[in-house]
């Protein structure tokens, strides 16, 4: 690890443990599924489970996709650090959802309302969300 880890980033991956602690169980999840979800190798989620590894802003926010949580269950001031609002942070999406091609983005929306229909704590949905979401944001067919 390149920056020495302050308290706040311990605190972080303290969170990010409890939460995959709890998560991996109720989605029967894997490590290694997680750290396919999120674009980076196993022993690089085993690091930032134990604070060897910093973990960034944005992975803070791929994390918290790939087991559907908020940002905020991780780190606390996430939104603070871009000092954005509500709407703001709507807007940031909405852009981010624009990045996708026109089918992709109907489909990414189909299965969220689909998703919406039935109860958000099922893990097969949420681990099929999360595949479906990780495969057209990293396949680079978006423009």
């Amino acid at each position: 690890m390149s920056k020495k880890s302050t308290e706040n980033d311990k605190r972080i991956a303290a969170r990010f443990s409890r939460l995959w602690a709890k998560k991996r169980l109720e989605m029967s999840m894997t490590q290694e599924e997680l750290a396919n979800a999120l674009g980076i190798s196993q022993s690089a989620v085993s690091q930032m489970l134990s604070c060897t590894m910093l973990i960034s802003t944005e992975m803070v926010m791929k994390i918290a996709v790939a087991l559907g949580q908020s940002p905020t269950t991780i780190d606390p001031a996430y939104f603070k650090r871009f000092d954005m609002n509500r709407s703001e942070v709507i807007g940031f999406l909405t852009l981010e959802l624009m990045k996708l091609k026109p089918a992709e983005r109907e489909q990414l929306l189909k299965e969220t309302k689909n998703l919406s229909k039935t109860e958000p704590t099922k893990a097969g949905q949420q681990k099929k969300l999360r595949k479906s979401w990780h495969e057209k944001t990293s396949s680079g067919t978006h423009t």
